[in-house]
C-alpha cells in the first residue's frame, strides 16, 4: 500500500499543526509586542536624545546616536528576510528579539557617546528582524481569509508608535534616568519571546533557497565604507580630504557598483534590483529614497534643535514630544487620505501636491533663528507660527505620498513578485533615511564648526561664570540654529529631486478584484 504523500512532496506549505484561537491571539500578540517595541524605540530616543547629549557634554553630536540605528536596521532588513526563508522563522524571529534585548541592555550601560552608537547599532540590526519575519510567521501560519487582517493590525502598530513614542520618551525623562529608555525594552522583549516560545512551532520554510552570502558581504562591505568615514569626520574631526576619508568614499562606490552587479546576476538576490527595469517601480523607488533622505533625517534634526537650542533646556524632553506630534499626527492623516484617494486619482497627481506640500513647509524651516517660539496659537488652538507651523503641511504632504510608492510597486508587478516587491520598496526608503541622515549631519557638523570654531564643545554644559567658555555660550545658538538652518535647505533640494521623480510614475490603482492569485502575500 503506497503511503500518502507528505506536504512537503505534494508542494503544500508546512505551518505546523492547527492552533486554538486563544494560541492565535498569543502568536499575534507575541509579534505585535516584538513590533511595536522596534517601532517606539526610534520616538523614545529622539524625545530623550538632548538630555542624553548633555549629560555626556556632547551637545552637537547626535544624529549618529539615531543614524547608527537606522543604517543597521536597513542592512538587516533583506538578511533576515532571507534568512526566514532558509531557516526556521521561529528561531530566526527569537535571534532578533535576543540581539534587540542584548543592545537595549549594552545601551543603558553606555558610559560614553561612541558606544552608546556602537550598541544602537546592535539594537538596529536586531529590530531589522522584527517586520519581514513577523510578516512571514503570520503568512505560514494563518489561513488566506485571516491573513490581510492580522497584516492590516500588525501594520497599524507603526501609527501607534508615532504617537505613544514621544509621550513615553518623556514621561521617562520625568521620572527616571535616560537609562530606562533602553531598559524599558527588556521586559516587554521578554514577554514577547516568552509568548513565541509557548505558543508556535519551528516554521520551516516550504522550500529552501540559498543564502545570498556574497550579497550580504557586499551589503555590509559598502554600506559600512559609506558610514564610518561620514562618523568620523563628524565626531572625530577628520577631513574631507584626509586619505582615509577619500580611500573608504571609493572603496564604498566600488564595492556598491559590485554589489549592483552581483545582484542582477545572481538567481536568488538579497534585493531584488531586476524591478527597477519597471518605469513604475523605478520612478516609485528613486521618490521614496529620495523622501526617505529628507523625513528620516527631519524628526532626528528637529528634536535636536529644539530641545538644546530653541527650548533653552526647560522642559526639552516635552517639548520635543509637542513638535514630533506636529509632524507625524498630520503625517498620519495624510497617508490615511492618500489611500482612500488612490481610488480616484492617479498616482502622479498624489505624489506631486504631497511633494509640493512638503515642500513648503520645508521651506519654511530654512529661516528659524535662535527666538523663533515653539508655537504660536490663535485662540488657544490654532497654529499660526512657531516650528510647529511649517511641519503640519510638512508631514501632512509626505504622507500622502507613503501608500503610492508601494501600492504602485505591488500593482505592477507580477503576483509572484508583489511580496517581494513591496519589501524593495520599504528597503529603498530606509537605506535614503539611513544614507540622507549620515551624510546631512555631517553638513551640519561643517557649518557649525565654520560659524561657531570653539576649540572645547563641553562648555555648551560649562557654568558661564567661567570666562573661556563665555564666547562659545553666547555664539553656540545662532551657529547652531543657522546651521540647521542650511541642512534644511539641502533637503528641500532634495523634495525638489524627488518631485521631478514623481513627473515619471504613471498609471492608477487598478478597479475591480486584483489578478492576484488567493495564496499571495496581501
Amino acid at each position: 500500500m503506497t503511503p500518502p504523500a507528505s506536504p512537503e512532496a505534494s508542494g503544500t506549505p508546512v505551518v505546523g499543526p492547527p492552533v486554538h484561537r486563544w494560541r492565535n491571539a498569543l502568536i499575534v500578540a507575541g509579534v505585535m509586542l516584538a513590533l511595536l517595541m522596534g517601532a517606539l524605540d526610534n520616538f523614545v530616543v529622539l524625545t530623550a536624545l538632548p538630555n542624553i547629549l548633555t549629560e555626556f557634554g556632547q551637545p552637537n553630536s547626535g544624529t549618529f546616536v539615531v543614524s547608527a540605528y537606522v543604517i543597521a536596521s536597513t542592512t538587516a532588513v533583506p538578511i533576515f528576510a532571507k534568512l526566514s526563508d532558509l531557516w526556521s522563522r521561529r528561531n530566526v524571529f527569537i535571534g532578533g528579539l535576543v540581539i534587540f534585548i542584548g543592545g537595549s541592555i549594552l545601551a543603558g550601560l553606555s558610559q560614553n557617546l561612541s558606544e552608546l552608537i556602537l550598541f544602537r547599532a546592535v539594537q538596529g540590526f536586531g529590530s531589522g528582524d522584527f517586520f519581514p519575519v513577523g510578516i512571514a510567521i503570520v503568512a505560514v501560519t494563518f489561513p488566506p481569509e485571516t491573513r490581510a487582517r492580522i497584516t492590516g493590525l500588525l501594520s497599524g502598530v507603526f501609527g501607534i508608535a508615532t504617537v505613544a513614542g514621544p509621550l513615553l520618551g518623556s514621561a521617562i525623562i520625568d521620572h527616571a534616568t535616560w537609562r530606562w529608555v533602553f531598559y524599558v525594552n527588556i521586559p516587554v522583549g521578554l514577554v514577547g519571546l516568552g509568548i513565541i516560545l509557548a505558543t508556535l512551532g519551528p516554521l520551516r520554510p516550504e522550500r529552501t533557497r540559498p543564502f545570498d552570502i556574497p550579497g550580504a558581504i557586499l551589503l555590509f562591505g559598502w554600506v559600512g565604507a559609506l558610514m564610518f568615514p561620514l562618523i568620523q569626520v563628524s565626531d572625530a574631526g577628520w577631513g574631507w580630504t584626509d586619505t582615509r576619508v577619500l580611500g573608504l568614499l571609493i572603496l564604498s562606490v566600488v564595492l556598491a557598483v559590485i554589489f549592483v552587479l552581483w545582484e542582477l546576476k545572481t538567481r536568488e538576490p538579497l534585493v531584488p534590483l531586476r524591478l527597477l527595469s519597471q518605469r513604475v517601480v523605478a520612478a516609485s523607488g528613486g521618490a521614496t529614497f529620495m523622501i526617505g533622505m529628507v523625513f528620516f533625517p527631519l524628526a532626528t534634526f528637529l528634536s535636536l534643535v529644539v530641545g538644546l537650542v530653541l527650548s533653552g533646556g526647560v522642559n526639552a524632553a516635552d517639548t520635543v514630544r509637542d513638535v514630533l506630534y506636529a509632524l507625524v499626527l498630520p503625517l498620519v492623516v495624510g497617508a490615511a487620505l492618500g489611500g482612500q484617494l488612490l481610488t480616484r486619482v492617479s498616482y502622479r497627481t498624489i505624489v506631486l501636491i504631497g511633494v509640493v506640500l512638503g515642500l513648503i513647509g520645508m521651506v519654511a524651516l530654512t529661516s528659524l533663528t535662535p527666538t523663533t517660539p515653539t508655537w504660536k496659537l490663535a485662540f488657544g488652538f490654532l497654529p499660526v507660527g512657531g516650528v510647529i507651523l511649517p511641519l503640519i503641511p510638512l508631514g501632512f504632504g509626505i504622507g500622502l505620498t507613503f501608500p503610492v510608492f508601494l501600492l504602485a510597486t505591488q500593482n505592477q508587478v507580477a503576483a509572484r513578485d508583489v511580496g517581494e516587491a513591496g519589501g524593495f520598496i520599504q528597503f529603498l526608503q530606509s537605506l535614503g533615511g539611513a544614507i540622507g541622515l549620515s551624510i546631512l549631519s555631517s553638513i551640519q557638523q561643517l557649518r557649525f564648526q565654520a560659524l561657531d570654531p570653539s576649540p572645547d564643545p563641553s562648555c555648551a554644559t560649562t557654568s558661564p561664570a567661567i570666562p573661556a567658555c563665555l564666547p562659545f555660550l553666547q555664539k553656540f545658538p545662532g551657529a547652531a540654529v543657522s546651521s540647521y538652518d542650511q541642512v534644511f535647505a539641502v533637503m528641500a533640494g532634495l523634495l525638489v529631486v524627488a518631485l521631478l521623480i514623481g513627473i515619471f510614475l504613471q498609471g492608477r490603482l487598478p478597479k475591480g478584484p486584483h489578478p492576484m492569485s488567493p495564496g499571495a502575500p496581501p
